[in-house]
């Protein structure tokens, strides 16, 4: 049996504003391939299907058709769980339309979906509470697959702890954690495939800046020897391919198709693909990824340097983040022609010179608010503020100095 593993596709997700739905079409044109290519039996999805709760209509969009093209009329079993970004309520709606092209849809830890046949290959010949039995005709051997979709207590729908202190709720959570994980070794079986597909994260992977409004360490991290003995655990949550040192069994997180972060400039992208017996260990075969704009770092000496560097082609395709050194901040129309020049410059940093920078800080308390403000933003953006932001910010800090102040207008 033949598995392809993959997670955290974020559709609909942005770079600094800017759209990545074209590049994330390209990915899904590429999962399809490598699916048929390397003829999948199964594809584990493993969660952040999107980067909102309400994704836009262009990514659900794409993501039903890349459903509809992974599960080839049922031919391909097709098996999504809900990560943190997901609604679990909108995912698992679809369960109903999905289930007739062998695809299975889990919002929710211990979800228990109903038995049935596709019309293809694929069929659900058994399911329970967590975990579907996955057949596929004419294969000789099923796969039992245990779903961990996001744990959050409320998705448990559990108080996991009532002592204080991030300590005591570690401990609680991991430990709720790892009785799912022993409800995973009840349902696996000896003449199946056993895998375990989550969203979590497991403590000491290796993280990157694009995961982003997640708890990924302190009370959310599950201990890995907790991890069930399986053929494969596929895992979905870090963005970073990597590898969970684990005795036994293979566990991947296969990382997000598309680099979210300048954090992951340079870094390839993959998928998985497992082979896997009931009575064998499993081998496991990274596929890279070629889709998407690459995200660069550079920094430059001047401006000359920079328009000399998007003026060679080959560095045009891809997002920027960019420092320039320079004697002074650069006006909103430097900026702007940097951008016109290269569209995905992302970000501009302005690196002054060392004098300028002290110099600058002796005179801050001579600054009046709006104009430190003015300073800072030119300084991280590399451009002044837009009127509007300002307004808002001095509106903010008017409102910030009076909420401070006591009756009488006396600090309390």
């Amino acid at each position: 049996m033949r598995i392809l593993h993959t997670s955290d596709w974020h559709l609909g997700r942005t770079l600094e504003g800017k759209s990545r739905l074209p590049e994330q079409a390209q990915f899904i044109e590429e999962i399809c391939d490598i699916a048929r290519r390397e003829r999948a039996d199964i594809v584990l999805l493993a969660g952040d299907v999107y980067d909102s709760y309400n994704p836009p209509a262009e990514a659900e969009e794409m993501f039903f058709d890349a459903l509809e093209r992974l599960a080839d009329g049922g031919e391909r079993a097709v098996v999504v769980i809900a990560g943190n970004h997901d609604s679990p309520d909108r995912l698992h709606a679809a369960n109903p339309l999905a289930s007739r092209h062998g695809i299975s849809l889990l919002g929710y830890p211990l979800e228990l979906l109903a038995t049935g046949g596709s019309g293809g290959r694929a069929s659900r010949v058994s399911t329970g509470p967590g975990w579907i039995e996955v057949g596929l005709r004419g294969l000789g051997e099923t796969a039992v697959v245990y779903a961990i979709p996001y744990p959050s207590e409320s998705r448990l729908n559990e108080v996991l702890s009532e002592a204080l202190g991030e300590a005591a709720e570690r401990e609680a959570y991991s430990g709720r954690v790892a009785r799912l994980f022993a409800d995973a070794c009840s349902a696996f079986r000896a003449d199946a495939v056993n895998l375990l597909v989550a969203h979590l994260f497991v403590s000491g992977g290796w993280e990157s800046d694009s995961e982003r409004q997640i708890q990924l360490g302190g009370a959310m991290a599950v201990n890995p020897v907790a991890l069930p003995a399986a053929h494969y655990v596929a895992l979905g949550h870090l963005h970073r391919p990597q590898a969970v040192n684990l005795p036994g069994a293979p566990c991947m997180y296969s990382g997000s198709p598309l680099a979210y972060s300048f954090s992951e400039a340079d870094r390839q992208k993959e998928v998985v693909i497992v082979d896997a017996g009931p009575r064998r260990q499993a081998s496991v075969t990274p596929v890279p990824l070629s889709c998407g704009k690459p995200l660069k770092r550079w920094r430059a000496g001047n401006l000359a340097e920079v328009q000399a560097w998007c003026s060679d082609p080959r560095n045009l395709e891809s997002w920027v983040d960019l420092e320039v050194e320079s004697l002074q901040p650069l006006s909103a129309s430097q900026v702007s022609e940097l951008r016109r020049v290269h569209p995905g410059i992302v970000n501009v940093r302005v690196i002054l010179p060392e004098t300028a920078v002290r110099d600058e800080g002796q005179r801050l308390s001579e600054l009046t608010l709006a104009e430190q403000f003015d300073r800072f933003v030119t300084r991280e953006r590399g451009a002044a503020p837009e009127r509007e932001l300002l307004d808002l910010f001095l509106e903010l800090a008017s409102d910030d100095g009076a909420a401070g102040e006591a009756p009488g207008g006396e600090a309390p």
